[in-house]
C-alpha cells in the first residue's frame, strides 16, 4: 500500500510540475528572439544634425552598412578638407571579439545588443601609445531612415562625446 502512495505522489508532482513549467497557449513563443532593427543601407552625414564637440568637423562621411545578423560589415569613407579616407570594419552583434584595423592601428571590438541599440565598444592603442576606448551607440529612428551614432571616446588625457546623424540615401534603381 505504502508502495502506491510514493507511486500516486510522484504522478501527482510530476503532473503538477509539467502544468506549471508548460507556457500557456496564448500564441506567444516564448523563445522568439527580439526583432532587432537592420542597418543595412547608405547612410549620409547630415552635418547640422551632428555634434563633434570641438573637433574638426568632417566636410562629408558616408557608411555603407551590410547588415546579416549577427554580422555587420561597416565601409566609411570620410572627406576633411581635400583628404578622403576610408576604412572597413566587421562586427559580430553577439558579443564576439572581432580584430580590425583602424588608422593603421590593431582594433579590438565587441557589439552587442542593449534592447534596440547596438553598442559597439572598441579598445586600441593610439599612435602616442595611450589606451583608447570608443564605445559607439547606433540606434535607428521608427521610420528607419536616421541613424544616428553616439559615441564616447576615453583616452588617459580625457573624455569626449560625439554625435553623428545620417539619413539613408535612396537605393538607385536600374544601375
Amino acid at each position: 500500500m505504502a508502495h502506491f502512495f510514493r507511486k500516486s505522489q510522484s504522478i501527482i508532482l510530476l503532473s503538477l510540475l509539467t502544468v506549471s513549467l508548460t507556457p500557456p497557449l496564448t500564441g506567444q513563443q516564448p523563445d522568439a528572439p527580439p526583432v532587432r532593427p537592420n542597418f543595412s543601407g547608405r547612410w549620409r552625414m547630415v552635418k547640422e544634425k551632428s555634434d563633434f564637440n570641438g573637433f574638426k568637423v568632417p566636410d562629408a562621411v558616408i557608411r555603407v552598412v551590410d547588415h546579416r545578423d549577427p554580422v555587420i560589415n561597416l565601409h566609411t569613407i570620410q572627406t576633411t578638407g581635400k583628404q578622403t579616407t576610408m576604412a572597413d570594419v566587421s562586427y559580430f552583434t553577439d558579443n564576439s571579439v572581432t580584430m580590425n584595423t583602424i588608422k593603421g592601428r590593431d582594433a579590438q571590438c565587441r557589439a552587442f545588443w542593449d534592447g534596440q541599440a547596438l553598442v559597439v565598444r572598441t579598445k586600441m592603442i593610439m599612435a602616442n601609445g595611450e589606451k583608447e576606448v570608443i564605445e559607439d551607440r547606433w540606434e535607428l529612428s521608427a521610420d528607419g531612415n536616421t541613424l544616428t551614432t553616439t559615441s564616447h571616446i576615453v583616452t588617459e588625457k580625457g573624455e569626449a562625446a560625439l554625435t553623428l546623424v545620417c539619413e539613408k540615401e535612396e537605393e538607385k534603381k536600374g544601375s
